[in-house]
């Protein structure tokens, strides 16, 4: 698989190195590969808390959540 980690995702990880690269790194027990998971990981949780702090600051953590977790449905429900 070709295809980044995440399609959406801007993380260094997810612009330069694609799936299957990054299982070959774990299956082979390269440091590297959780190292750019990682870095995957950290850029994630940043941005979540980003968004977040934005929503509390705007009024619009209700919403914010709403579509969060509707977001998270639809990718459920395609790989379901």
């Amino acid at each position: 698989d070709q295809s980044p980690l995440d399609e959406t995702c801007e993380c260094y990880t997810c612009r330069h190195f694609s799936r299957a690269y990054l299982r070959h790194l774990a299956q082979s027990g390269e440091i590297l590969g959780a190292h750019l998971n990682t870095v995957h990981n950290l850029f994630y949780y940043q941005t979540l808390m980003q968004e977040l702090r934005d929503a509390i600051k705007t009024a619009t953590l209700e919403d914010y959540c709403r579509r969060f977790y509707a977001s998270r449905t639809q990718i459920d429900d395609a790989v379901s």
